[in-house]
């Protein structure tokens, strides 16, 4: 082998970001170091090369990680010969998958990999001994992170019971301080905004007439606010195409207890131990220290604000379900049902601003509903047709035979693996030079591929045949109910309809869980 491409993995977490100055630094510039000068010792006297692949703030505990794949791909195609980490904990947690790698997908593509700190080395490993160290130690792994979610949130709520901020983002009219970041200052850009708010819901001022006034004046979202500064906030409403002040992020400002001056924690639960779900924590198990910054307005103010405020969960927030079945063309936002405008959908946001296009958003409840059950019933027949079809084409010879094709290639395929095992270890007993490995690696890898298009292709043409538009799920007493259903039942038609855009009286989409299963005859 000529010049070695030597590929080094950084991988720093979330966690590591929290450890305390006296704990061994896990930064990537520390790791980097590490590796590098490791693998100057492995390569002393030879020719080679340095390439890097990094993940900041990622866990270990899932392997899409964006660099981890970019590292796996460049092994599979060759590019690098060896991979250097600093232990089996950065490149993954889960001890399975290590294994997986580490036993067979490393050595078939002749990959040494080298762990510093476990004294480990493809090289010097191989076969049953070497095997069981590393499932032991990536078995501690596992189980370590496992525990590390109650571990992680014990500390931070240690550190906010201690006046400490822990979030990822500082409450909009706040920033961190540059020099302690568990420290919370004012952020004059944002909370004269915050001001204004609570000020006009204090003089009476409603929520639907501050969001208007706010986007009138162009003031910018909080989610605007950040991305204007660079930030990497995350959007809660994607589904959302304009982004304009509302009801409920004015609210979200009024009843947040944060701008008397209170931090908060434990509000809700997401880890590990939660299944990574957000799970809302009732008043009496939320953390409350008072006075731990200054605050944006007093007392009297908030209470003013409040005091008109009703249709409030024990957490501050609103009651009631969003309707996202009928949705705004323009904003993206669920419309709302108002009977005093005789019965009609409107758009929510219609009251942001004096002219708007969801203003155009306001239809009859009983004309959209009609014609929403109409195209269901003409769509649930529809289905049904085609499934009656291409169960009858599921029935001839051809269907058959492309089965054989796929089970037959799909059988080859696994015997293949099986072989690319016993020639891997025939070449390390010495038993077949390198050279003739090579050749019958090659050699397997152009049978493969070709195995492989033969598979996709036959699948491709089975699964045609097969194919009922995404339908099969729905049940055909389902489907048979649906084409006579004569009262107008959502959660009955959420089977078939993901959600109804509306534009106008006159324009309305209807996007569907299936796909229109006569697409390929109609587009002829």
């Amino acid at each position: 082998m000529g010049r070695i491409m030597v590929a080094i993995y950084l991988r720093l977490s979330n966690e590591d970001r929290n450890k305390g100055k006296g704990e061994e630094s896990d930064s990537i510039s520390a790791q980097r170091a590490l590796l590098t000068r490791h693998t100057e010792e492995l390569m002393r006297g030879r020719e080679y090369g340095i390439t890097e692949f990094c993940d900041d703030g990622y866990s270990g505990v899932d392997f899409r990680r964006p660099g981890v794949q970019a590292l796996i791909e460049a092994a599979k195609s060759g590019d690098i010969h060896m991979i250097v980490v600093k232990d089996f904990s950065r490149f993954g947690r889960d001890y399975l998958e290590v294994g997986r790698f580490l036993e067979y997908i490393f050595p078939i593509l002749q990959v040494r990999f080298v762990s510093v700190n476990d004294g480990y080395d493809s090289a010097d490993k191989f076969g049953a001994t070497g095997g069981m160290s590393v499932a032991l130690k990536n078995l501690v792994y596992g189980m370590y992170s496992a525990d590390l979610s109650k571990k992680v949130r014990s500390a931070r709520d240690t550190r906010v019971r201690n006046g400490e901020f822990v979030g990822q983002f500082a409450p909009y009219g706040y920033r961190k301080n540059p020099e302690d970041k568990h420290e919370l200052l004012v952020d004059e850009d944002a909370a004269w905004v915050v001001r204004k708010v609570f000020h006009m819901a204090a003089e009476g001022i409603s929520h639907s007439e501050i969001a208007r006034r706010l986007n009138e004046e162009g003031i910018p979202t909080r989610y605007m606010y950040h991305k204007l500064k660079g930030d990497n906030f995350p959007d809660k409403q994607p589904h959302v195409k304009i982004k304009k002040w509302d009801n409920s992020a004015v609210r979200d400002i009024v009843t947040n207890e944060t701008y008397l001056g209170t931090l908060f924690w434990n509000r809700a639960k997401c880890g590990m131990d939660t299944d990574k779900k957000r799970v809302e924590q009732p008043r009496e198990k939320w953390i409350v220290i008072e006075g731990q910054h200054e605050a944006l307005v007093s007392q009297e103010v908030f209470k003013r604000a409040n005091d008109n405020l009703a249709g409030l969960d024990v957490s501050g927030r609103k009651t009631g379900r969003r309707n996202l079945f009928f949705v705004c063309g323009y904003c993206g936002k669920g419309l709302r049902f108002s009977d005093r405008k005789k019965e009609k959908y409107l758009c929510r946001s219609r009251t942001q601003e004096l002219e708007n296009d969801c203003q155009r958003v306001e239809v009859s409840r009983k004309e959209i509903e009609d014609a929403v059950l109409e195209q269901v019933k003409v769509m649930a027949g529809m289905l049904m047709e085609d499934r009656d079809i291409r169960r009858e084409a599921r029935k001839g010879n051809e269907a058959s035979e492309l089965e054989a094709v796929v089970a037959d290639s799909t059988k080859e395929l696994a015997q293949w693996k099986g072989t690319k095992m016993r020639l891997y270890e025939r070449y390390k007993a010495g038993e077949v030079s390198r050279e003739e490995y090579m050749a019958l690696i090659e050699e397997g890898r152009a049978r493969v591929e070709e195995l492989e298009r033969i598979r996709r292709e036959a699948q491709a043409e089975f699964e045609r045949m097969q194919e009922v538009s995404g339908s099969e799920e729905i049940p055909d007493e389902e489907l048979n109910g649906l084409s006579e259903l004569e009262i107008f039942d959502k959660d009955r038609l959420k089977g078939l309809i993901e959600k109804v855009i509306v534009y106008g009286e006159d324009a309305v989409e209807i996007v569907w869980k299936v796909g229109n299963p006569f697409r390929n005859e109609n587009s002829a």
